[in-house]
């Protein structure tokens, strides 16, 4: 063989072992990445695609985003009927496992982020939507992920990539749920607690006067983030107080959820609700919420 030959075998093999070198690290520092927020590794897909999901739905779950505080986590009373699961409704748990859907679906058995930790999570508008989605099409398969928190601000949702925050918590979530479908859209109820006295918590912050425009700053982020610029999100308006001496500021928040104007969003009411304490809704007040963010979320997106 002549030598020029030889040597253009050699450069040709130097350079695919260079390339198929560069992949593979490529490749190892993706894995990395992956591991290091518990997302999208091998062992995470298969573990989080066994059962109780069939296989034919894997990949094909629309998947829902469920933020906020306290009144999406959920504080209703648990019933028997609470714990009836449908064979088309899941839920990617705190211990980033998916199981059949059933409240609480914010349950924090073997939570894995303790950031949104909810030790009382009851009832919520999860299961509720979920269902009703189904009556407007029975073909769907839904995958609720839980985010929320109990008292939290919406400053404490602005955006943060660190897993230790509830945006970086929720988007790790989002990701880590992916590989059974596609995020759909996002819920959100959030707002009490900006209604709060400052004078009260001289050490937290509270943004009553800007919350709409954090809001509007939250959904543009999560949106990109996501990679879903026109991703369907339907938040829901705070209602009604028992202790307006406690959230003087609750009107102004109230005010400023009617200002928010964002392409495919909706806003739902909740005045007419019943309360199970100064703010917290009743069992059946949250299945009836359930029921408006799934007909929001219908309309919002013209189906």
């Amino acid at each position: 063989m002549k030598a020029w030959s030889i040597i253009s075998y050699l450069v040709i093999g130097i350079l695919i072992g260079a390339f198929l070198g560069i992949i593979l690290q490529k490749s190892a520092q993706v894995d990395q990445l992956f591991r290091r927020y518990g997302i999208l590794s091998t062992s995470t897909i298969k573990d989080n695609q066994s059962k109780p999901v069939p296989a034919n739905f894997q990949g094909n779950i629309s998947l829902f985003i469920l933020a906020g505080q306290s009144n999406m986590s959920g504080s209703g009373k648990l019933t028997p009927a609470s714990s009836i699961t449908h064979p088309r409704v899941f839920v990617f748990g705190n211990d980033y496992r998916w199981h059949l859907g059933k409240e609480p679906i914010d349950s924090p058995s073997g939570q894995v982020d303790h950031v949104s930790e909810d030790k009382s999570a009851g009832v919520s508008p999860g299961i509720a939507f979920a269902t009703e989605l189904l009556k407007y099409d029975p073909e769907l398969i839904v995958g609720l992920i839980p985010c929320a928190k109990w008292d939290t601000t919406i400053q404490q949702w602005q955006k943060n990539l660190s897993e230790d925050t509830l945006y970086g918590s929720c988007l790790k979530r989002a990701y880590a749920a992916s590989p059974m479908g596609e995020i759909q859209g996002l819920l959100f109820f959030q707002g009490e607690s900006d209604a709060l006295n400052p004078q009260a918590y001289p050490s937290r912050r509270f943004f009553p006067n800007q919350w709409a425009d954090k809001f509007v700053r939250l959904v543009k982020d999560f949106r990109q983030d996501l990679g879903k610029p026109e991703l369907p999100v339907v938040f829901a308006q705070i209602g009604t107080t028992t202790d307006p001496e406690k959230l003087p500021n609750w009107e102004t928040v109230k005010a400023q959820q009617e200002t928010v104007q964002l392409p495919a969003t909706g806003m739902i009411t909740t005045d007419d609700l019943a309360l199970q304490d100064h703010v917290h809704l009743t069992t059946e007040s949250y299945l009836i919420l359930g029921k408006r963010f799934a007909k929001a979320f219908w309309k919002l997106t013209d189906q």
